[in-house]
């Protein structure tokens, strides 16, 4: 049975292209539209990697990533997003791997999804921390979180002047405890 890699993007021509390299490479490809899509693919097909952009609508590849860490924390991540270096990735980008988008040739991501693959690399990362849930400045100071444990979602007014500062709250839902942050100021 071939390795089975989830690509989940938003960008219609990034799916399509990655979808064929994969395929070109010898693993069965996957792909979603965003983290909702990406959760019910995981469920579906049980893949052994997921590659995943960090910038979607939907459900973000932030919010993905926690609940992948929490629910599914023996699949490798790789994660791509033009915003960050991968030397300067924020402390709760909990992923394997990061290559920054539109800066990497194809064929050093065929290298990363080898280590990532390799029993060694495997057995390390499940050992990771739980990633925080990220949300995007909100209108209004208003701001839509998704449990990372129910996958229900909820509206919640902003509690902080601060950049990047670290909050907590409890699903109205579920009552599990998240830590999120809020990216971007006030100002």
């Amino acid at each position: 049975m071939a390795v089975c890699i989830l690509f989940v993007d938003d960008e219609p021509q990034s799916r399509e292209m990655h979808a064929d390299a994969l395929g070109s490479w010898g693993y069965q490809s996957v792909v979603a539209r965003d983290g909702f899509d990406a959760l019910l693919k995981v469920a579906k097909y049980s893949p052994d990697l997921v590659i995943s952009d960090l910038r979607m609508r939907g459900m973000s590849g932030f919010e993905l990533l926690s609940v992948l860490r929490r629910r599914y924390p023996e699949i490798p991540v790789l994660c791509i997003s033009g915003e960050y270096d991968p030397l300067h990735i924020p402390p709760h980008v909990v992923c394997d791997t990061f290559l920054k988008k539109g800066s990497y040739a194809l064929p050093e991501l065929r290298a990363n999804i080898a280590e990532l693959l390799c029993g060694e690399r495997r057995a390390a990362h499940s050992k990771r921390p739980q990633a925080v849930v990220w949300l995007p400045k909100g209108r209004d100071d208003y701001y839509t979180v998704t449990c990372t444990n129910c996958l229900r979602t909820f509206t919640m007014r902003g509690t902080t002047e601060k950049e990047h500062s670290e909050e907590h709250t409890s699903c109205p839902h579920c009552q599990t405890e998240l830590t999120f942050f809020i990216e971007g100021s006030r100002a």
